[in-house]
């Protein structure tokens, strides 16, 4: 059984995951353990699309982003030690954030994700086989550091690239992890360069100073 399939039905589609998940949620803060719970037991594929989200959408929405985003790291190496099941450390698990905050992410990405969602089909099954999924737990976790990195929007691309590899794996869409896996490599050696190249160039600075 995938990694990435949760509880529900098969027929039910990411962009109706998330509005399941609008209507359990109520409460006006959301506790991260608890959202997570809820994405059901075999969950790394959800749960990983929902901490890339607020990284992905540039939405002016303080603090979210922050909360979930470490866990983008945890969970990416728990995938590649080959965990059944996403879990959070208890100080993580009860940090919260405002539910308003999540559904305005939601329903932010359902504007796109339900036009999408047409293209989506069940294809290149060898794509999205568990020993698949967890080979791409690595390129998750770098694509995680690059993310949680102090770069000014560094953390869009890459964040994109997960939801991207996230829901080709919910949606059991090979084509789609296949080429968000590609992309995601282009993306990972294009940040690699403009890292070097930006410590490289504070070296040069700071030694002509010192000097």
């Amino acid at each position: 059984m995938s990694q990435f399939q949760n509880n529900s039905p098969p027929q039910l589609h990411t962009s109706e995951m998330l509005q399941n998940l609008l209507q359990q949620h109520d409460r006006e803060t959301i506790r991260l353990g608890e959202l997570i719970e809820s994405l059901g037991s075999r969950a790394f594929g959800p749960t990983l699309l929902i901490c890339a989200l607020p990284e992905a959408l540039p939405l002016p929405i303080a603090g979210v982003s922050a909360i979930i985003g470490l866990p983008l790291v945890v969970f990416s190496i728990q995938l590649l030690c080959g965990f059944s099941s996403p879990r959070l450390p208890r100080w993580l698990a009860n940090r919260s954030f405002k539910r308003k905050d999540f559904e305005k992410i939601v329903r932010q990405i359902l504007r796109y994700l339900q036009k999408f969602e047409r293209l989506i089909r069940p294809r290149w099954h060898f794509a999205t086989t568990p020993f698949v999924e967890r080979s791409l737990g690595l390129l998750f976790l770098l694509l995680a550091f690059v993310i949680v990195l102090p770069i000014p929007f560094g953390n869009i691309l890459p964040a994109i690239a997960i939801v991207a590899i996230s829901l080709g794996l919910i949606e059991a869409d090979g084509v789609l992890v296949v080429f968000s896996t590609i992309a995601a490599l282009v993306i990972l050696a294009l940040m690699t360069g403009a890292i070097v190249i930006f410590f490289s160039s504070v070296f040069q600075f700071l030694s002509r100073n010192i000097r």
